[in-house]
């Protein structure tokens, strides 16, 4: 019986090749200061969804995206918890970095699930460089 996911794609076989499937997906592990990291990329028609993991769970959800600014025609994002700990404020860091990246070359929105045990400068700048490496947008 098939699964109600799109598709289950190993993580060591990285981009989803099938050339005919609506949805990119890319996914990928990474060891960052002793720490796995589980990243899944998925490019939908309107939105970007990114799952960033060092606990194989899905912790908080974070919607971004961009709207125009009131001055100086200059982009303002919107950034706003739906579910989990929306006091952690690295997470919304994350989120805005990420909508920034996206909105210099698309119009989508972005979906963040992420749940990061290792919260240090060089674990942040590790993930968005992975990120921008191996992105679909």
């Amino acid at each position: 019986m098939g699964s109600l996911l799109i598709e289950a794609i190993p993580a060591s076989m990285g981009t989803n090749n099938n050339t005919s499937h609506p949805i990119k997906n890319v996914l990928f592990s990474l060891n960052i200061n002793e720490t796995k990291t589980d990243i899944c990329l998925s490019s939908f028609s309107n939105m970007i969804f990114i799952t960033i993991s060092q606990n194989q769970k899905f912790n908080t959800w974070i919607k971004a995206s961009q709207a125009d600014g009131v001055i100086l025609d200059e982009p303002c994002f919107n950034i706003d918890t739906l579910l989990g700990n929306n006091n952690e404020k690295l997470y919304t860091i994350y989120a805005r970095q990420l909508i920034e990246n996206i909105s210099a070359s698309s119009k989508k929105q972005l979906l963040l699930s992420i749940s990061v045990t290792d919260k240090s400068k060089e674990t942040f700048r590790a993930i968005l460089s992975a990120i921008d490496q191996n992105k679909i947008w």
